[in-house]
């Protein structure tokens, strides 16, 4: 119940729809608990992506080794739902860059005991879309922009300062998006972080720009949109794994050439599906092969099944709207006006009554005696 405690704290009228986690230690259960227990769960793939592509291009020189390595990795996550032994795929990987001494080393250390874990989440969990894993992206950035603007960096190391930059500078920003959000204000905080992401840069990229590899689907370009002589290449198109050599990318971002690819190759044949994609089929199914004798398991699979309808719902709903506000009004989290949601800690959930006459009377009646016996003494 700690999970509740922290989110009730905040104000009880919330109404949540889900959570979004990025570990594959972190645990559900306590998410899960109390009213959250049909609240959505959903696997960012955002870290284990970053993590992996920041290492492939720091411990490898070559960038054709870099491609190569990124679509194996890439092909480990796949096989969850390809029907293929994922220690297979990686055996393959570890013998194929054996050359790779720093990557394959760091690898084995940091990845390989516990890749099986990491699998089953993504297995287990729903798989968050691009879209929500640019918006992790953009909100990370947007704080380390916050703690680094110092001159003196030097000072973070010293615990109080740290404390310090959080709690001013951080913790505010954190409310003043809140409250751009609950009362339609500060509509440029709004639109620059909206801006920031990679998704929302994605989509000014014009379909013109982009060239996709009909015959062997294995790269696309993209033209830039600021200098028309830049051309970058993205290999593996389609995957969430997709690698594209401009700066952004190569530092393990999400970059919007990629993106734009992968929105392309949803409508054109050929294309694997998304990650996002597959694990939402692949629950859906799960679902449907519940035995109809365990009532309890089917009664679960139900009301899974109806709040991924209610999502789905949404989710055409403000893709043909042309008000997207009026759609966004009429989903579960409403943001409450910031007087009800300031105080620390849980309010009390039983207020006391208000003192009557008899209560008043008997009091001054006590006081009255206990006058009397002190004269006594």
């Amino acid at each position: 119940m700690g999970t509740n405690r922290i989110i009730f704290g905040v104000d009880q009228r919330w109404e949540i729809s889900g959570f979004l986690i990025d570990d594959a230690a972190t645990e559900i259960d306590p998410i899960r608990q109390g009213v959250l227990t049909l609240i959505f769960v959903l696997f960012s793939l955002w870290r284990v992506r970053r993590s992996w592509l920041r290492n492939v291009v720091k411990k490898c020189s070559n960038i054709e080794v870099q491609r190569e390595i990124f679509k194996c990795l890439a092909k480990i996550v796949h096989s969850i739902w390809g029907g293929v032994d994922p220690s297979v795929v990686l055996e393959d990987l570890i013998q194929d860059f054996v050359d790779q001494t720093a990557f394959i080393e760091y690898f084995k250390a940091s990845w390989v005991p516990k890749i099986e874990m990491w699998l089953s989440t993504m297995r287990t969990l729903p798989l968050a879309s691009q879209e929500a894993s640019g918006a992790i992206e953009a909100y990370h950035v947007k704080l380390k922009a916050k703690l680094f603007d110092d001159s003196h960096l030097g000072a973070l190391q010293r615990v109080d300062w740290l404390v310090h930059k959080l709690t001013t500078e951080l913790h505010s920003a954190y409310w003043l998006d809140r409250y751009a959000d609950e009362s339609d204000s500060f509509q440029n905080v709004k639109e620059e972080y909206i801006a920031s992401t990679s998704w929302h840069r994605a989509q000014q990229i014009p379909d013109s720009a982009v060239t996709l590899d009909d015959k062997n689907h294995q790269f696309a370009k993209v033209e830039s949109q600021k200098e028309s002589s830049v051309t970058h290449l993205v290999w593996n198109p389609g995957s969430e794994f997709a690698f594209c050599d401009c700066a952004w990318s190569m530092q393990g971002n999400l970059c919007k050439h990629f993106i734009k690819v992968n929105m392309m190759c949803e409508n054109c044949e050929g294309y694997q599906p998304s990650m996002s994609y597959q694990s939402f089929r692949e629950i859906l199914v799960d679902l449907w092969k519940k035995p109809m004798d365990d009532s309890v398991a089917l009664d679960e699979s139900v009301a899974w099944t109806h709040q991924m309808l209610n999502q789905i719902k949404q989710l055409v709903e403000l893709t043909t709207s042309n008000d997207i506000g009026a759609v966004v009004n009429n989903m579960p989290l409403k943001w409450v006006s910031k007087k009800g949601r300031t105080f620390v800690g849980i309010p009390a959930s039983i207020q006391a009554p208000p003192s009557s006459s008899k209560t008043i009377s008997k009091n001054a009646r006590r006081s009255r005696k206990r006058k009397r016996l002190s004269r006594l003494r």
